[in-house]
């Protein structure tokens, strides 16, 4: 592929009117393809692509007016857009409109609503709709609690490859969470995911290692796990790898100040969800007290 003879194709295509075209440039001007990265002039040409009924460009106009990427941060707005565009079909719309009324950004709050478009999106394979399903019916959101049904909703997504849902698996597997316990199973699912990137298995497999769940305690394989994750810029990743050099570093000195870095297996928390929103969750089913981060996040289905 060349960039440049891509933008040129574009850029014509889109003064001839072409919806499609526009979002594309947009694309191009928004990841820096081709052109010099530009979010502003990347939003004026997805709001041209969605004035101009292209799906692709409502949705990724909604994207950037949630996020204030380009463009000054409206949430009403910006869920106007995804609403627009989901009413038209388009899979990843449904999904982060769903999160809209998860959250009550841009909407009223509304959890029974949340699930509905997550639904019509799972049911058009959107993965992360999926793994949020399975977290609504996990955590009972929006939806009676069940823990089988939550793994239902893993699996639904891990048939089609969905990381986040072979990492949501290994924590069912792991507390025997609407299936079987099984700790060799938990540790694999965490493998799988990790393979392919997944931040979330990745803190997950340090905590196997440091407990020694499915596997032999083994201090220095968390902390290389832990490594990875923060190196991929997880928070979760930095903070446990921070705790285990504290932890070291407190065998050492004695101090009267409290500290956090003696950890309990049996309040251990795992981090379950989309990646992009982990949730940290822990044995214990406290679902009152277990709160969701929500955010939105450019999906594979907007590129291109």
């Amino acid at each position: 592929m060349d960039p440049d003879k891509a933008v040129s194709w574009f850029k014509r295509a889109s003064d001839l009117g072409s919806a499609d075209a526009m979002c594309s440039l947009g694309l191009c001007h928004f990841q820096g393809i081709g052109v010099e990265r530009d979010l502003i002039l990347a939003v004026r040409y997805f709001k041209k692509s969605a004035q101009s009924g292209s799906v692709r460009g409502m949705f990724n106009l909604g994207f950037c007016l949630y996020q204030g990427s380009g463009v000054r941060k409206d949430y009403e707005q910006a869920a106007s857009w995804l609403m627009r565009a989901a009413d038209l079909g388009h899979p990843a719309s449904m999904y982060h409109l769903g999160m809209c009324f998860h959250t009550g950004n841009g909407v009223l709050f509304d959890q029974m609503e949340a699930v509905s478009w997550f639904r019509k999106a799972a049911a058009q394979d959107n993965v992360s709709a999926m793994v949020t399903l399975g977290m609504c019916f996990y955590q009972g959101q929006g939806v009676v609690q069940s823990l089988t049904r939550a793994v239902e909703w893993f699996r639904k997504a891990i048939d089609l490859g969905a990381s986040d849902g072979m990492n949501a698996l290994g924590v069912c597997l792991l507390w025997g969470k609407g299936v079987g316990e099984d700790l060799q199973g938990a540790l694999e699912e965490f493998e799988k995911a990790a393979e392919l990137g997944n931040v979330l298995a990745m803190v997950n497999l340090g905590h196997c290692h440091y407990w020694g769940f499915g596997a032999d305690k083994n201090p220095n394989a968390a902390v290389e796990w832990y490594s990875k994750a923060a190196d991929l810029g997880s928070v979760y990743g930095m903070y446990y790898l921070g705790n285990c050099h504290g932890e070291t570093l407190g065998a050492r000195k004695r101090s009267e100040l409290s500290s956090q870095w003696s950890r309990n297996p049996e309040e251990q928390e795992m981090l379950m969800g989309p990646s992009m929103s982990p949730v940290p969750i822990s044995k214990k089913l406290g679902m009152e007290s277990e709160k969701k981060s929500l955010a939105l996040q450019l999906p594979k289905e907007a590129e291109g």
